[in-house]
């Protein structure tokens, strides 16, 4: 078993492994049948199916909506099924991680909807109580789809690309769009809202709010420069576990690209009076594209890097 984060090879270059082939299809294999046992749950209706509410689900953007637990539920269970058997059979059949692009696109990018970004939001309030299930079940998803895209991804080539750091910086820089506006308003000075929305966000609570997300975005901006400088790498003179920085950035990326759709389907039912309450969460869409371009770059890029820096550190000792 190749081990995790450390250096494989011996006299010759180091080689360094990044992720434990069997831990990302054994999380991957269990993901799936863990799945198909939900879906088996949904089909002899059980609580939690997602995909019912189909009023609250068009409005946050839903591309499935309205299905039937039964048969959905059932369908659902076979994937899971077909997941699994897929996962074991990867030692024998590498080739057949090909297959995890396709269902790593659906579930990161067709399942999620507005209501992703939402529950995490209330998060950020400390009101758990007001996730909803369906979200819970968005997340459950978006999970599988890192863990079928680390699938498919292994074995790749660790060149980075040339588009890398010009596309970090913008994903960077996107978010100050949405936080500036909210820094104002938390601060005193609402700006571009109608009226029942400037008293919502000049209470205590409002500006608190506005104030939590504006930190949010901006510090999410500076850590996402962390995808193209050397402390996104190694810090500390250690690398840094290329997953550290990759599973939170892809679950943002996934969060902001799906809240992002939604905003830019119901662009032509806003407000024009309460422009600044919409017009900065346009950003959603190209803040997750960018993100998540920009991770897929460093996930590229961080083991050339560390391979480079401990090269040079050996032939320093030598």
């Amino acid at each position: 078993m190749r081990p995790s984060g450390r250096y494989a090879g011996d006299g010759a270059a180091p080689t360094l492994v990044i992720m434990d082939e069997r831990l990302v299809r054994t999380a991957t294999g269990g993901w799936s049948a863990a799945t198909a046992a939900a879906g088996l749950t949904w089909a002899a209706g059980g609580p939690g199916f997602p995909f019912d509410d189909h009023e609250r689900a068009v409005r946050m953007g839903a591309v499935l909506t309205g299905l039937d637990p039964l048969p959905t539920g059932l369908v659902i269970a076979a994937l899971g099924v077909a997941g699994a058997v897929l996962t074991a059979l990867l030692p024998r059949h590498p080739r057949l991680r090909i297959a995890g692009w396709p269902v790593a696109v659906a579930l990161l990018l067709v399942l999620p909807d507005g209501r992703l970004l939402l529950a995490a939001g209330e998060l950020l309030m400390l009101r758990g109580d007001r996730v909803e299930a369906a979200a819970m079940a968005q997340a459950w998803f978006a999970a599988g789809g890192v863990c079928w895209a680390a699938v498919a991804h292994r074995g790749r080539s660790a060149d980075a690309p040339s588009w890398g750091r010009p596309v970090t910086l913008l994903a960077a820089a996107l978010p100050l769009v949405y936080a500036v506006p909210r820094a104002v308003w938390a601060a005193g000075h609402p700006f571009g809202l109608d009226a029942a929305t400037t008293a919502m966000v000049s209470s205590p609570a409002g500006r608190t709010r506005e104030l939590v997300f504006a930190c949010a975005a901006t510090g999410g901006g500076l850590l996402t420069l962390g995808l193209t400088q050397r402390w996104g790498t190694r810090m500390l003179r250690r690398p840094v576990p290329p997953l550290l920085a990759v599973v939170p950035a892809t679950a943002v990326a996934v969060m902001l690209t799906a809240a992002g759709v939604t905003m830019w389907r119901g662009l032509g039912q806003f407000d024009p009076a309460n422009w600044a309450a919409w017009a900065g969460n346009l950003v959603w869409l190209p803040w997750g594209v960018t993100l998540g371009l920009a991770t897929w770059a460093y996930r590229r890029r961080a083991p050339a890097e560390d391979v480079r820096a401990h090269t040079s550190e050996g032939g320093k000792k030598g």
